[in-house]
């Protein structure tokens, strides 16, 4: 799995309305502005995350963006799937109908677990919710984990 700019982006504008949820609409300049993101790039990432319904747009003066429900309701798996697609890419599908030829079509031992792999993942960001980010200690960018730090014994 890759984390592409747009989930990174859109995890980030996701998390300053989570923040704002309650209150006024935030203008996208100011979501640009705030999440050092272009706006151009905001306005993208808006557009499809108010197509899956995880946002609302309100026109006017004082319009913005806000999220369509409580940060509790909404996970990280919607918000990939809003900007990117699938959570997890399909290995063996991307060999489906296409010129590609996996020689390995029937009695394949990865392909189990690429599922198992995808499972996991899915389930994991579907676990995640905005209000758990917001819960979270912030770190450092680049930093381990705390989970990771006590895994290790450091």
């Amino acid at each position: 799995m890759r984390i592409t700019s747009s989930i990174e982006y859109a995890t980030r504008l996701m998390t300053t309305l989570a923040r704002e949820h309650g209150k006024a609409p935030v203008p996208s300049e100011r979501l640009a502005e705030s999440d050092n993101i272009p706006a151009d790039y905001v306005s993208q990432i808006l557009v499809k995350l108010r197509r899956a319904g995880l946002v609302d747009s309100h026109r006017g003066s004082t319009g913005g963006y806000s999220l369509s429900r409580p940060p509790s309701e909404v996970t990280l798996g919607q918000v990939v799937r809003a900007v990117d697609g699938d959570v997890f890419e399909d290995v063996c599908g991307k060999y489906d109908g296409g010129t590609k030829d996996c020689r390995h079509q029937s009695g394949c031992t990865i392909s189990p677990v690429w599922r198992r792999l995808s499972g996991l993942i899915t389930q994991y960001f579907e676990s995640v919710t905005l209000a758990g980010l917001l819960a979270e200690t912030p770190g450092e960018c680049g930093a381990a984990p705390e989970w990771l730090e006590k895994l290790s014994g450091r």
